[in-house]
């Protein structure tokens, strides 16, 4: 393993919770049908929200309160899925172990935002948790128009994680970069440890060589099996 430089982590599933989990029990108790609230926020639209395409009052008000019956109240629903996020302490506190002993460390690791999310539940964690803090720097689905699973968004993870670096690089979306780019951005991928609950969202990133690990809420002691050095 390189000397790992930055420490990009996914949010549901890994700083988070994974919100829809909790929030089916919140919804079923409500009487609403969670296989349909389930598809409705896994649809081409709601990847549209993600990658910022449409805004979060066209998604839930024009779009999906036009899906459900009429009796669903849709802020209800966008309120119980947001509030199933809840903290992983196990990763918060290695967070800030991190930041902790990159102050006086001499080979010092930043820590990276990498999620394909929705603005406003960004802005609703944050008010709750102030989480945005623990990070140095974030790479967001809504602030390039793409999300996971796909190469675009990954190389857009390494732009943000080294922009020095990579400033002479420009990125397309459905042109993965070839050649000495590709090179480029391979070595600057085996300084970054990605952490995700997902393989499928989190494959893209083994094609720029970028170490891969899947985490399970409640076994953090797996990610240090994997990566002694990073035990602080």
């Amino acid at each position: 393993m390189a000397d790992i430089k930055i420490v990009a982590l996914d949010l549901g599933g890994v700083l988070f919770s994974a919100g829809k989990e909790y929030a089916k029990r919140e919804w079923k108790e409500n009487g609403y049908d969670v296989d349909l609230i389930h598809d409705l926020l896994i649809s081409d639209e709601a990847q549209q929200l993600r990658k910022g395409i449409i805004s979060d009052n066209e998604f839930w008000n024009n779009y999906f309160k036009t899906k459900v019956p009429s009796n669903y109240n849709a802020e209800l629903i966008k309120q119980c899925y947001y509030r199933g996020y809840i903290l992983d302490e196990d990763i918060v506190s290695w967070m800030k172990r991190i930041k902790e002993n990159s102050k006086s460390s001499s080979h010092p690791i930043e820590l990276v935002a990498f999620s394909g999310n929705i603005p406003s539940r960004i802005k609703y964690l944050n008010e709750k948790y102030q989480f945005r803090k623990l990070f140095d720097k974030e790479a967001y689905s809504f602030d390039c128009g793409a999300t996971k699973p796909d190469n675009y968004f990954i190389e857009y993870l390494i732009k943000v994680s080294f922009p020095e670096e990579t400033k002479d690089v420009t990125i397309q979306h459905g042109k993965p970069l070839e050649g000495e780019q590709l090179e480029l951005f391979k070595k600057l991928g085996k300084s970054i440890l990605y952490l995700d609950d997902s393989p499928k969202d989190a494959a893209p990133a083994l094609r720029y060589d970028i170490n891969l690990f899947i985490y399970e809420r409640g076994h953090i002691n797996n990610l240090f099996d994997k990566f002694p050095k990073l035990k602080f």
